[in-house]
């Protein structure tokens, strides 16, 4: 077919396909908001029987906790029923006996009272769908999606045979009408008619949004695409976490959900009609006009000045132009009809697993709210995931992993105790991410299956076939009456059989679109890549050395900078430690009573003691309880308050710290963790700045910028009058110091020959190290937070006296067409080097040889680093693997208090065995080659921070020792992809990714900190996380090219033609 070589022509994935993803950004996200409604609309509130009819004299007089006691009788589980209560009040359950003859129970007799602390009014509370008429409930979620399936087909076709654009805004019309007539029902029967009709409706955007923007992607972007348009759920899925938050009315939360379809109503008048389906329809001028307008507005009008309607037509092949096709086309040839019973098959999985998990989020014994946005929120990563997979393994392995790895998870939980409700859940959220990523991975692989003239009659009976998965699914969770686990036992059950149909199915990785039926009877026509080319830089530093005395003083120069790097990004382990401490109780010293007491007796009277035995840190007794003296145990009556004098701090570690200095402790201890994520998020926003000046402007003068400012920034944050003032002036200095880390970086890479950068390297890397070790003995002799700023800082003034011997980098010069300058360090290189000889045949005008394949004096931006295909992918998933090695590396780094030792001693530890960890890097990278070390580092400090999980808090040695470890593979981790990411980016945009890969990184050290705090969730849960993120990124980092004994690209051409 030829349409996909004309998309390659007009660009296929530039500015109109963005617009055309834009406008259906707001209809799409309507679509999670309706298809997971019911988890909010159609929640069940806790409720008992309404017992006011049982109001007597005696009963009157009771409170509501008696009245409960002795109106309701109570399950075996120990809760009050929900259907049943005593015909007559039963007083003598308050005396604790129940054997009575008379305490039979009866159904509720006057209605329900429901708890409505969380939801004002639900569909539950407006019709009493409760106890002998919970299946209403669950029939109403049924009854949308059988609407949601017959919509399907319906709009499929009706799309095939009417076009895509018309039936689009026919279904935004008719949700929004029939949505909003729900909201308003006055009758449960008038309700479910509406949601049927809202369903239909709602299909339609559903199937033909997707695509119509498939049909207009080119082949290289197509797995791009679809994981974007995607996100789109992932976006409704928040939006309507939020709105059910705020909005806890059932009827105004569907007006609420449904009100962004009045924007796509507006803007579908610039929605485009499918130019594939008006050549495969005989209607080649109208799809003449589009495409000129695509190519217009994609910059390549001139690409295609002479292709007319009639040569359109012609290339389009059609069997009959003006034949209409139906659903039974999907069988009638032998290769279309395997293709449509095995994607139904896997169809009916997909959505029956799926929505199994995503409408069970109060099943874990959660707040709900909570639930829905870990299940959303889980969307995004796996989401970035699947763009990944899909272009490495292929679209058949993703769906068929993805599926059995959910009925892997569902599996687990059968043997998960039912009060271990954190554990259940994490075990949902993953399974909830597997099936999420298969959910992905179906549209995108259905439309790429199914021919043009059938594609929207496909996708119309394959999401018939889901909605029939999701109409059902339920209805399973009523099967927990005959067995509590048989739901659980479905889902699984069906998730592994559908995986396994998926094998069966046709790969699609880098295929042609099929147009016709018959295109199935050929084999898919594969997009290639032209053959690798050579670079010249890299000869002309073999020939100067390229690794003699001018790059080691290159390394030299940069280690003093660099050395105050850890320094800083370890600084909040000290500098905003936190003291023991307790209230300040010297203002109740006004009795001789209290004055003569010893401080231990002060203590005792004044504070109330914790469960661990330890004074409380937070409150105070309101009087001193001087019978406490007298081993009186009873305390748990005596009023306390808030600290009403400040706090007293142990001064023994630390003589100040920033905690002490503004009192950053208990309602205020948020301020405290917030320096750290406040720092990181400035080095965050430096990285991105930093990265594209350096491109601009060259890697030498932004690297004396960095050494500047950050120097001013961090000493003016010594001498803080204020916590806003220092939060402020860290955030700076973040800004400014995380220049030094990535010019610095790649200014060695780029003077260092392909045998010596992985020694450039990793010396690089230990100047990390060093500092890391020396900052352990300078925070244990400078205790005060003001002075150890100072000292840690005090470095970069040496790191500006020797900038003077710092050269530019040549690759830089030479990319920017500066020829000249780019001779002149050379010529010193070579001087230095005493390589004079070899300069002496390259002249200037050799130089100019050298990345010709792009205009010099093109500046370049971030928006480079996504323009084309090959570098997209390098970008995302370099991106995704620095947050993964940083997330894990600070996690582990900035808990050097959690196992109970004395905080200088692990750092210190912590410092040490990066050196052991970079000396094997040393060896690992050249042995074993760049992309096995990252992974293997990255799935060994996985595997640590697993074991941790498993030994006991009491074994504070072992679980230093087994963090040491980690600590050492995530820092071999971080020594190998600095390296590894200079290499992988070419030299025009080098800086550019190595400050968008820094972005990333600080992202993951700003999060962090956050996920400590989730300790307060469940214990072991920040172990678990990290150990995920560590195997994250180590998944990544294998889909990676291998970069050893490769020269350097220079170009983004060179990426595209060579990786």
């Amino acid at each position: 077919m030829k349409f996909d070589s004309l998309l390659s022509e007009i660009n296929g994935f530039g500015k109109f396909q963005i617009v055309l993803m834009l406008i259906q950004l707001s209809s799409r996200m309507t679509l999670p908001c309706h298809f997971l409604l019911n988890n909010f609309m159609a929640a069940v509130p806790s409720h008992h029987c309404n017992i006011d009819a049982l109001h007597e004299e005696v009963f009157g007089n009771l409170t509501q906790e008696q009245k409960l006691a002795v109106g309701i009788p109570v399950e075996q589980d120990g809760t009050r029923s929900s259907c049943q209560m005593f015909l007559e009040p039963q007083y003598q359950l308050l005396s604790g006996l129940n054997s009575s003859k008379d305490t039979h129970a009866v159904l509720c007799q006057n209605g329900w009272v429901y708890d409505n602390s969380t939801f004002t009014s639900t569909l539950v509370t407006e019709w009493n769908l409760v106890c002998s008429r919970k299946g209403m409930n669950k029939a109403t979620a049924t009854i949308f999606f059988i609407g949601v399936m017959v919509g399907a087909p319906l709009l499929g076709f009706l799309s095939d045979r009417y076009g895509r654009r018309p039936m689009l805004l026919v279904s935004y019309l008719s949700s929004m009408v029939f949505a909003v007539l729900s909201a308003f029902s006055t009758s449960y029967v008038m309700f479910v008619i509406m949601r049927f009709f809202t369903g239909m409706a709602l299909a339609g955007i559903s199937i033909i949004s997707i695509v119509l923007n498939i049909e207009w992607v080119g082949i290289e972007n197509r797995t791009f695409s679809g994981v974007i348009i995607s996100l789109d759920w992932s976006f409704g899925n928040m939006l309507l976490l939020g709105a059910a938050y705020f909005v806890n009315e059932w009827r105004m939360l569907i007006v609420a959900v449904t009100s962004p379809l009045i924007l796509s109503v507006i803007t579908w008048r610039w929605l485009p009609e499918s130019a594939r389906w008006l050549l495969a329809n005989g209607k080649a001028d109208a799809a003449h006009q589009y495409i000129m307008r695509c190519a217009e507005m994609n910059n390549r009008a001139k690409c295609i000045a002479n292709v007319t309607p009639k040569a359109l037509l012609e290339s389009a092949e059609n069997e009959t132009v003006n034949k209409n096709y139906t659903l039974l086309d999907l069988f009638k040839t032998p290769n279309m009809r395997k293709i449509s019973i095995y994607s139904g098959i896997v169809w009916y999985g997909v959505a029956f697993t799926y929505y199994g998990i995503s409408l069970n989020i109060t099943g874990f014994g959660l707040n709900p709210y909570l639930t829905q946005f870990v299940f959303a929120f889980i969307e995004m990563p796996m989401k970035v995931g699947v763009y990944y997979l899909l272009k490495k393994v292929g679209r058949r392995p993703g769906q068929v992993g993805f599926l059995l790895v959910t009925g892997l998870c569902l599996f687990i939980n059968l043997f998960v105790a039912q009060d271990k409700q954190v554990i259940r859940t994490v075990v949902a959220v993953l399974g909830k991410a597997m099936s999420e990523a298969s959910f992905t991975t179906v549209f995108l692989y259905t439309v790429e299956l199914y021919p043009t003239v059938v594609r929207q009659n496909g996708l119309g009976y394959t999401s018939f076939m889901a909605r029939l998965g999701v109409s059902i699914s339920p209805l399973i969770a009523l099967l927990e009456d005959v067995w509590h686990l048989l739901p659980t036992v479905v889902y699984c059950g069906v998730a592994v059989g559908s995986g396994l149909v998926a094998s069966l199915l046709a790969e699609t990785l880098d295929t042609h679109l099929p147009e016709l039926i018959e295109d199935l009877e050929k084999p898919r026509k594969t997009f290639c890549t032209p053959s690798e080319a050579t670079m010249k830089f890299e000869n002309i530093l073999d020939d100067i050395n390229g690794f003699g005395r001018f790059q080691i003083m290159i390394i030299a120069i940069n280690f003093i900078g660099r050395f105050t790097l850890p320094c800083h990004f370890m600084l909040n382990n000290f500098v905003v430690a936190v003291p023991d401490h307790h209230c300040d109780i010297s203002f109740l010293d006004e009795g001789v009573e209290f004055r003569n007491l010893s401080q231990a007796e002060k203590l005792l009277v004044s504070l109330p003691v914790q469960q661990d035995g330890t004074p409380n840190s937070c409150r105070m007794f309101a009087e001193p309880q001087y019978h406490l003296l007298l081993n009186a145990s009873n305390i748990t009556e005596l009023p306390t308050v808030p600290c009403q004098n400040g706090w007293v701090y142990d001064n023994t570690t630390f003589k100040s710290t920033v905690t002490s200095e503004w009192d950053l402790v208990c309602d205020s201890r948020g301020k405290n963790k917030a320096t750290a994520t406040i720092f990181f998020i400035g080095v965050m926003l430096g990285a991105l700045s930093f990265g594209s000046l350096s491109d601009r402007f060259g890697r030498r003068i932004m690297l004396l910028v960095s050494y500047v400012s950050g120097m001013i920034f961090a000493v003016a944050s010594a001498f803080s009058t204020s916590y806003v003032m220092f939060a402020s002036l860290r955030f700076l200095t973040g800004f400014c110091i995380t220049g030094i880390v990535i010019v610095s970086t790649v200014l060695g890479v780029e003077w260092v020959d392909i045998k010596h950068r992985k020694l450039a390297g990793v010396i690089d890397s230990l100047s990390w190290t060093f500092g890391n070790t020396l900052f352990a003995a300078i925070a244990y002799f400078v205790t005060d937070w003001r002075w150890l700023i100072v000292s840690v800082t005090s470095p970069l003034t040496l790191a500006i006296v020797t900038w003077r011997w710092m050269p530019e980098s040549a690759r830089w010069l030479i990319a920017n067409g500066k020829l000249e300058q780019a001779h002149i360090y050379l010529k010193k290189c070579a001087k230095m080097n005493r390589t004079d000889e070899s300069i002496k045949t390259i002249k200037t005008e050799t130089l100019a040889t050298i990345v010709m394949t792009e205009k010099r004096d093109r500046a370049y931006s971030y928006i480079d680093l996504i323009n084309t295909p090959k570098m997209r992918r390098l970008a995302l998933s370099t991106g995704t693997l620095w947050f993964c090695v940083a997330t894990s590396f600070y996690g582990i780094s900035f808990n050097i208090t959690g196992f109970g030792l004395n905080i200088y001693l692990t750092h210190f530890t912590y410092a040490l065995i990066e050196v052991p960890a970079k000396v094997s890097v040393y060896y690992l990278l050249d042995r074993i080659g760049r992309r096995p070390t990252e992974v293997g580092a990255l799935l060994m400090t996985a595997v640590c921070l697993g074991i941790n999980i498993v030994v006991p808090k009491d074994m504070s040695v072992v679980r230093t020792v087994v963090a040491v470890i980690g600590k050492g593979f995530a820092s071999a981790a971080f020594g190998t992809v600095v390296l590894y990411s200079s290499e992988l980016y070419p030299t025009v945009v080098r800086q550019n990714g190595m400050g968008f890969n820094s972005f990333m990184a600080r992202l993951g050290v700003a999060v962090a900190p956050l996920i400590l705090l989730l300790d307060e969730v469940w214990k072991d849960l920040p172990q678990v996380v990290l150990c995920l993120i560590a195997a994250l990124g180590g998944i990544v980092a294998s889909t990676l090219s291998e970069t050893r004994n490769r020269c350097l690209p220079e170009t983004i051409e060179d990426i595209e033609e060579q990786w």
